[in-house]
């Protein structure tokens, strides 16, 4: 029976079959009641004009434009996406390369299609795929976001072209000197971190990133001055607040460890660099 997809990979730890005695390496995604335990805790989250509390939805708004700013930032999605593109066809790398075909986002979980077709059609009647490849054949590399076509298990080279690369208008393309056909590759592959499995350096980044913005924005709200005196015929009283210095020396903590914690992510996830092939 075919298969509907190839393995699922875990992008953390790479290549990871089992872990024994592991730490807390995935933690959930941040909500309003988490980013108040944790980043922001201790923090008086209320307006020094008008008594109003910082609401989880106002919470929750700076956890989402966190996550999609990472999101744009390092191509990793923290929940698991299906893409689908098509990539052009190239007669050498098919060949030589084993169909070496480098997808746009990464790392890769599992590939659920693979298909040549040598038309313009989006799968309506009379635009069918001319070759659906058996997901036997896909071989990845998640991290590098790679595809490559390789002999299932107990078929043999002579076999794996015969039954790969197949019918009439495959074979006129071959004849004709055809060399490159542009999208005649579709490829359907998932991409992100699976429900539970979000590493805590991932999660960490969020909640930084998520405060490092309400409190920028609502920082004068929430720290206008240092003091308040009152002085009423002869007698007075004073109390001194965090004020801006304490705001403006978490901002740096946040923002310092914000930037270590990019930093890693695009060292270990290979976002550093755009790497590809001619």
């Amino acid at each position: 029976m075919p298969i509907s997809k190839t393995q699922t990979q875990s992008p953390f730890p790479a290549f990871e079959i089992e872990q024994e005695n592991a730490p807390q390496r995935y933690m959930p995604i941040p909500t309003p009641a988490s980013l108040r335990q944790t980043v922001l805790f201790g923090i008086p989250l209320r307006s020094f004009l008008t008594g109003e509390e910082v609401s989880d939805a106002a919470l929750q708004h700076y956890i989402d434009e966190a996550i999609s700013e990472i999101e744009h930032i390092l191509d990793l999605y923290i929940t698991p996406v299906t893409f689908r593109e098509r990539h052009d066809y190239s007669a050498h790398l098919q060949w030589w390369s084993f169909g070496y075909m480098k997808v746009q986002h990464g790392p890769i979980l599992d590939v659920q299609k693979f298909q040549l077709t040598f038309n313009n059609g989006t799968g309506a009647p009379g635009s069918f795929p001319l070759i659906d490849i058996p997901l036997e054949y896909i071989h990845t590399q998640p991290m590098e976001a790679t595809v490559q076509l390789v002999p299932a298990n107990g078929v043999t080279i002579s076999g794996f072209i015969a039954s790969l690369y197949s019918g009439m208008a495959f074979h006129a393309l071959g004849a004709g000197g055809i060399n490159n056909w542009p999208g005649a590759i579709l490829v359907e592959y998932r991409a992100g971190f699976e429900n539970g499995k979000v590493p805590a350096l991932l999660v960490g980044l969020i909640e930084n990133l998520a405060a490092f913005k309400l409190l920028s924005i609502m920082g004068p709200i929430l720290f206008p001055h240092n003091g308040v005196s009152i002085s009423i015929d002869g007698t007075s009283q004073s109390t001194s607040t965090l004020g801006p210095g304490f705001l403006q020396n978490r901002l740096k903590d946040l923002q310092d460890m914000i930037d270590k914690q990019m930093d890693a992510a695009k060292g270990y996830y290979q976002k550093r660099f755009l790497i590809d092939y001619i």
